[in-house]
């Protein structure tokens, strides 16, 4: 009985693998052939008909052979037919292997080549946005030396072009924006001094640079209210040196700004900063003050210094917020001020300072110690509904008018070696203080007063107490 050869559909894929190697070996005999190995080059279409034909040819002579060795269907045809099936499966699984290895390969050179053109792609753009910062740091650097140069001209209207250039420069390119202010404070610490009445030809010059300098200070300040976030114009943590600067009607009312410094600056007309916040340290150190300024609602968060300065005109630290040490030693109120309701969260020094007029410190809140040594008061002064967390120092003070301490409190040691109070008002002030405090005069500095304990309450660990002020003769007047 003729034995048949049935198809196989594994034989066939595996056939079909064998010939693409076959096909693959003669392209790369090809490639030998014409001394094209290492290039790339693209294989004829001769060579897969070639390959096909081969194919083809061995395959039919394959079939041929194995119909004649082994057609005649006996038991040992069978198992060496077998024994061929199995070596062929063996050869044409080496071959996908080494097949699926050179695919591999080729993958992987794929893969290497594609993230060699990924770095290549980034160095290029890497390279090309240095060249567009370069480019652009050119054009910012150009714009600013050109702008400054044109501050310097004589003509007012190249000085104001020269500064709304350089606001357009700081908001177009925020990482230059403190050299922005920086310039614009530079100028503004130049020499000036206003026009006067009797100079008929240096008024117009003069009233010129006016201009120029208000249009300075209302470009800088615009940039400083943090309401101005919503349009993008806000520059957030700049830094402030106006040393010595001449500023006319200066408005920094709701600013927020880092570190300010004021020192021996002049500030003609009326001077406001309600509202503005320091988050870093704020010096007005010798400033003068020709008109009014209003301080109210400032916060100060860091160490503020007003030594020295001079207060012509009224002045207005209502509601504002100390956060660290503020100093005004020294410093001259010449006209009334106040500090009602204001909170100081550090020590305050008031050391030496004069008060020419009227000065209200009611319901203001100190939270550590306080000085008012050799301060002098030659108006009424009131510290009515005062809170002293910290000691309270009025050692050497001079007050000439009327002092009011009515129902203030002091937490802490409150002390009045030398000075010179007149008839002070303490009715329902109170002080929470040892026993000792009352027995052994302490008040001796305050005549008409005396302590006295409030209630029945027990001291605390300390020996302390509330002890309420109590007038001991009739007041006069």
């Amino acid at each position: 009985m003729a034995c048949t050869l049935a198809p196989n559909p594994g034989f066939r894929r595996r056939a079909r693998t064998a010939g693409g190697m076959l096909i693959g070996m003669i392209g790369s005999w090809w490639k030998w052939r014409r001394n094209e190995v290492g290039r790339v080059s693209v294989m004829p279409a001769r060579s897969i008909w070639i390959g096909a034909l081969v194919l083809l040819v061995v395959a039919a002579v394959s079939m041929w052979v194995l119909m004649a060795l082994y057609g005649g269907g006996s038991p040992q045809d069978k198992v060496r037919l077998e024994i061929i099936k199995l070596a062929g499966g063996i050869v044409v699984g080496t071959g996908g292997a080494a097949a699926l290895l050179l695919a591999a390969r080729r993958q992987r050179a794929t893969e290497l080549q594609l993230a060699q053109n990924e770095r290549d792609l980034a160095q290029k753009e890497r390279a090309a946005d240095d060249a567009r910062h370069d480019a652009a740091e050119r054009r910012v650097t150009e714009l600013y030396s050109s702008a400054a140069e044109q501050l310097g001209s004589d003509k007012a209207p190249v000085r104001l072009a020269a500064l709304h250039a350089l606001e357009r420069l700081g908001q177009d390119n925020p990482g230059h924006r403190q050299t922005v202010v920086d310039l614009l404070c530079a100028y503004l610490r130049m020499p000036f001094t206003e026009p006067d009445e009797g100079d008929v030809e240096g008024r117009a010059e003069k009233y010129q640079e006016v201009q120029v300098r208000l249009t300075a200070q209302r470009l800088l300040t615009a940039h400083l209210r943090p309401l101005a976030q919503e349009d993008g114009k806000f520059w957030a943590g700049m830094d402030l040196d106006l040393t010595r600067a001449a500023l006319v009607a200066w408005n920094m009312a709701g600013c927020s700004v880092r570190n300010a410094l004021f020192d021996g600056t002049v500030f003609s007309g009326e001077a406001s900063f309600e509202e503005a916040g320091f988050s870093g340290a704020a010096s007005f150190r010798e400033a003068r003050f020709c008109g009014a300024v209003s301080f109210g609602g400032a916060q100060f968060d860091d160490v503020t210094q007003f030594g020295g300065a001079k207060f012509h005109g009224t002045a207005s630290f209502r509601v504002a917020e100390f956060g660290d040490v503020v100093r005004f030693v020294e410093a001259e109120f010449h006209e009334p001020v106040s500090f009602a309701e204001g909170k100081f969260g550090s020590t305050a020094s008031f050391r030496q300072a004069v008060f020419g007029s009227t000065v209200s410190f009611r319901e203001a809140r100190f939270r550590h110690a306080v000085a008012f040594g050799a301060a002098e008061f030659r108006d009424e002064a009131t510290f009515a509904g005062a809170h002293f967390r910290g000691s309270a120092s009025f050692g050497e003070s001079r007050f000439q008018g009327i002092v009011s301490f009515r129902e203030t409190e002091f937490h802490d040691a409150a002390w009045f070696d030398n000075a010179a109070l007149g008839e002070p008002d303490f009715t329902d002030a109170r002080i929470f203080a040892p026993d000792w405090v009352a027995d052994q005069d302490w008040l001796r500095r305050l005549p008409g007063w005396r302590l006295t304990a409030a209630g029945d309450e027990e001291p605390d660990e300390q020996q302390r107490r509330w002890h309420r002020f109590e007038r001991t003769e009739p007041a006069t007047g």
